[in-house]
């Protein structure tokens, strides 16, 4: 009985221990960490917002194709008139010749830039091969990326855009309000968002009619239409630069409905 006990004597100590060490590893262990979302960079996000435009556009004729675009467009609604912002071509290729995130002129706000070589076909069905500028930025509150504009060969150099719009406020084949509008557009396409700010505020009580040699040009009939697009893109700059568009002690203006 004696030789019994001495040999369970290390067992039951072994077996104390162990239960002991378990009890201490339980009392320590974590609780499981929930799966974080996978964080999406910015160029993947604008790429596929873009893609989902062009996959839109390729079915523009459906209603899906068309409810695929105004998802992911900027502006819609009235404000989308014609060839105004959005370029929509019918094409059958589309292949990217670039794309980039760009800086702005407000610190930490980016655009994206996407330039394509699109095989097209005109309205009398003839082929065109043709250059397709496509320009975003992130909605910051939202956290979504929209496509703000789309041009073709007319104006894929922004630059030049700019440079050319800025030498024309003051052309007598279009009204003040007109001219002030495209530049303020471009200027945001471009990046310089504070600049287009400050255009399309002027445009806002710019003048509506243009008169040319005693002939008028433009009698004003679309300024309701300028004043809503107007009106759209400093909305669209608010969301975009988070309010900092402003400048110090330069009001926010009030904007048409």
């Amino acid at each position: 009985m004696f030789c019994k006990v001495i040999i369970l004597a290390p067992l039951l100590c072994l077996t104390l221990f162990a239960s002991i060490s378990g009890a201490q590893t339980k009392s320590h262990s974590q609780p499981p960490v929930a799966a974080q979302a996978p964080v999406v960079d910015d160029l993947v996000a604008a790429r596929a917002a873009t893609e989902t435009f062009l996959r839109g556009l390729k079915i523009a004729d459906l209603s899906e194709g068309k409810e695929m675009m105004f998802g992911v467009q900027w502006i819609t609604g009235e404000a989308d008139n014609g060839r105004d912002f959005y370029v929509r071509p019918t094409f059958t290729e589309a292949d990217t010749l670039f794309e980039k995130l760009f800086d702005t002129d407000i610190p930490g706000v980016r655009g994206y830039k996407r330039l394509l070589e699109m095989k097209a076909v005109s309205e009398g069905n003839t082929p065109l091969l043709i250059r397709y500028l496509m320009i975003a930025y992130e909605d910051q509150g939202a956290k979504q990326w929209k496509v703000l504009a789309t041009e073709d060969g007319t104006c894929v150099d922004l630059d030049a855009c700019v440079v050319y719009w800025s030498m024309h406020l003051h052309d007598p084949m279009s009204s003040e309000q007109d001219a002030l509008l495209t530049y303020g557009e471009v200027l945001v396409e471009a990046g310089r968002i504070k600049d287009a700010r400050q255009a399309l505020t002027a445009a806002l009580s710019a003048g509506t009619t243009a008169t040319y040699r005693g002939t008028m040009i433009d009698d004003g009939k679309n300024s309701g239409l300028h004043r809503m697009q107007i009106g759209a893109l400093l909305s669209i700059i608010e969301k975009v630069s988070g309010g900092r568009a402003t400048d110090a002690g330069q009001p926010s203006p009030k904007t048409p409905n």
